[in-house]
């Protein structure tokens, strides 16, 4: 793959991808998913651990007055920290200005006091109602033949891929080695899901993840996608789903990167497509 070929259809996708956010179908859905809090780094890791598949959480009553969704009889929370401040007047000694005599005097305040107590959420899968607006990323089965390619890939990697069927919008994640598709998708989809996961497991190491954000390793990751179903006669639907992740990154900063991968992945499939 030469190397312009590469810097001409990451230039594409960034005009793409500009040109969705701009739109008012997209605006609407970022109105929709404004409306979830922000979780901290360490609630983020309470959801992971108790229900790894979660991908939006909100409050019991939250889920009611805002979405018009209501959490499904029998389904446990997820339980999360949330701050709790309340005010306490405190006697405090403080040493005051007295007729030019520096006396310790009783003094009350009012200060505001904050501790964390457990609270609950519920994940998307856990509610039904009124359907939340979506990125439609789907894909025709036209080139089903590049899943195999793609898992052979994967064992040279030493990275085991499995498919079961997953809660909510979630189509695949990856685990340190692990890479599991939803069972739910046809094969041209599983095959970019897969890209996008390979890509994660061979650009974003346990180092790799500390230092860069999620902007940038969803960016990289959907890129090599983009690049690889591309060279391949399938053109997935990038240009929405980053749109929800362009806050800071560049795509050009990272090009050396995404190059790297996506034309590992090509060369294999390639040679595995000449050669079967």
């Amino acid at each position: 793959m030469a190397k312009t070929t590469t810097k001409e259809l990451l230039k594409n996708l960034n005009e793409r991808i500009e040109e969705v956010q701009d739109s008012k179908e997209f605006k609407k859905m970022l109105e929709s998913f404004s409306k979830f809090h922000n979780y901290s780094y360490q609630n983020n890791i309470l959801i992971q651990m108790q229900k790894p598949n979660a991908s939006f959480v909100a409050g019991y009553k939250q889920w009611e007055d805002k979405f018009n969704r209501h959490v499904k009889k029998g389904e446990e929370g997820i339980a999360i920290f949330a701050p709790y401040t309340y005010k306490k007047k405190e006697t405090t000694i403080k040493t005051v200005e007295i007729n030019g005599e520096f006396l310790e005097k009783e003094v009350e305040e009012t200060v505001r006091k904050t501790y964390f107590r457990p609270v609950y959420v519920f994940d998307i899968s856990q509610t039904k109602g009124e359907p939340l607006p979506t990125i439609d990323t789907s894909l025709e089965n036209e080139r089903s033949d590049l899943l195999k390619p793609l898992k052979d890939f994967s064992d040279t990697e030493e990275i085991k891929v499995k498919t079961k069927t997953l809660s909510g919008t979630l189509k695949g994640y990856s685990e340190g080695g692990k890479i599991v598709l939803n069972n739910n998708t046809n094969n041209t989809e599983k095959a970019s899901i897969l890209v996008h996961e390979l890509a994660h497991e061979l650009l974003h190491n346990k180092e790799d993840r500390s230092k860069l954000n999620k902007e940038v390793k969803e960016m990289e990751a959907e890129a090599v996608s983009f690049i690889v179903m591309n060279h391949f006669g399938i053109e997935i639907k990038s240009d929405k789903y980053l749109a929800l992740y362009k806050k800071s990154y560049d795509l050009e900063r990272s090009l050396a990167r995404i190059k790297r991968i996506s034309s590992k992945i090509i060369s294999f499939c390639d040679d595995w497509i000449q050669n079967n």
